[in-house]
Parts: C-alpha cells; structure tokens; sequence
C-alpha cells in the first residue's frame, strides 16, 4: 500500500507526457495531406498544360488527328485553337467551318466556343460553322451536342440529337431545324449546296473558296434566291453559270475580281 501511494504521488509530481506519433509517420501524413490539397486545386482550377493551332488556305481542306484521338477536319478559310486542360478539351474556332468527331471521355468533355456559340459533348460528330464573327451553327451527325449563348448558363441552351442544326444569330435564341441529308458532309466532299438561298448569302459562301474577291454592285439582285449543289473547287465555273440561272451578268475586273450586276 505504501508503496502504491508514494507512485501515485510522484506522477502527480513529474507526469508522463502523452506518447506521439514518430515525427516521419507525421511527416508522410503531412505531405499527403498537402498533395491532395494541391491536386483538388489543380482539378478544380483545371489548368492547360498544351495548346496547338490549326489552319488552312483558301481552297484548301485539312485532316488532322488529335493527341486524345478525336478527329479535326477543317474546311476552307478557317482556322481553330486547341487546348488540353486537366479535365476539359478546349477548342475556340477562330473562323470559318471545322468537322469534329470526338473520342469519347465522358470524365473529360470536349468544348468548342465560336463566336456566341459554346458546344459541349463527350463523343460525337459534329460540325461548327462560324458563318460571321457574330453568327454561328452547329451541325449533329451523331450522339447528342449541347449548345448554349456564350456568357449565359448551358441550362438556357438546346440539346441538339443526330440530324438537327442550331444556329445562333447575334441576338436570340438559339434556332433548331432538322438537317437536310444532302447538306452532311456536302462541304467535306467539295460541293456547295444551296436550296433558296439568298444570293448576297450565296455569294460569301463562294468567296470562302475564291482567292479574289466577288462583288454585288446591285444591290437589288442580292435577294435573288440560288438553289443547286455546285462543285467548290471550280468557282469559276460556278459563276459562269450564274446568268443562266438568274437574271444577272457576271462581269470580269481587273486582278481577277468579279462583279455582279442585274441583267
């Protein structure tokens, strides 16, 4: 008993200090707390670790395979930028009209921003057409494409399924219409297609593929309607054929330029 009392009464006077974890165990613990801080920071802030850019010439068609095996195709006159982020593919089409056909990855969507318009997909085929720095469409061949007005909410936006278009003007919501059959892939293939299409529209569709320029100095034949499909790499001849399909004359100028007038 004596003996029991004198040890309780000197670990009142001198206590034992808790026991601690080994300092490395602490220091493991430490650093991986830390790494998975960074890490949720880095997936949060979803940095881009690679960029690449993309373009063609007037008259020109290129095919491009990605590094995360989607394919880019891009039409005459256009031009894109690629980003790879952490968890996101970023791709701003600068101008003209490229064809995606997304790998898919459902933890990493694929973002396409063209003027007003913003696209998100996981895996799909579509095709995103800047016609003005203000207004764009977004063509779906395959799956399901979400398109929305950049700077609004995607909630505000459309789901576009295989064989449906969207077209963002610079003001309004989006417009969806049904995708003529003819019209996929026509550009891929070099063809024009035009199914009452004003002329003034026509004709900036033609200059995409022509290295001098095409003016209407008439306005008034500028809503004549053109329907035909036309060959892309012969603008020339598409031209000559133009007064014998609407009452206009096609007139020569100088450094190969075209002018269009009434008849």
């Amino acid at each position: 008993m004596a003996v029991g009392t004198h040890r309780d009464a000197l670990k009142q006077l001198f206590p034992v200090p808790p026991s601690r974890e080994p300092r490395g165990k602490r220091a493991v613990t430490a650093g991986a707390a830390a790494l998975l801080a960074v890490a949720a920071m880095l997936w949060w802030w979803d940095p881009a670790y690679r960029s690449e850019r993309y373009s063609t010439r007037v008259g020109e068609r290129v095919q491009a395979e990605l590094p995360d095996g989607s394919t880019l195709v891009l039409d005459t006159g256009s031009a894109v930028a690629v980003q790879w982020h952490l968890r996101t593919r970023r791709v701003t089409l600068v101008s003209g009209r490229a064809q995606f056909i997304v790998a898919p990855a459902t933890w990493r969507p694929f973002l396409v921003t063209a003027g007003p318009a913003q696209v998100r997909v996981v895996g799909t085929r579509f095709d995103v057409w800047r016609e003005t720095p203000d207004t764009s469409s977004v063509s779906v061949y395959e799956g399901r494409v979400a398109v929305w007005r950049k700077g609004q909410a995607p909630e505000r936006g459309v789901s576009l399924r295989a064989g449906q278009q969207a077209r963002l003007p610079a003001q309004g919501a989006p417009a969806v219409q049904a995708l003529e059959s003819r019209l996929q892939d026509a550009w891929k293939e070099g063809r024009l297609v035009f199914q009452d299409t004003p002329l003034v529209e026509a004709v900036a569709a033609i200059q995409r593929y022509r290295g001098t320029p095409i003016r209407i100095v008439d306005p008034r034949i500028g809503t004549l309607r053109l329907s035909g499909v036309f060959d892309s790499s012969n603008t020339d001849t598409l031209l000559a054929l133009l007064p014998g399909i609407l009452p206009v004359k096609v007139l020569s100028l100088p450094g190969g330029g075209v002018a269009l007038r009434s008849r």
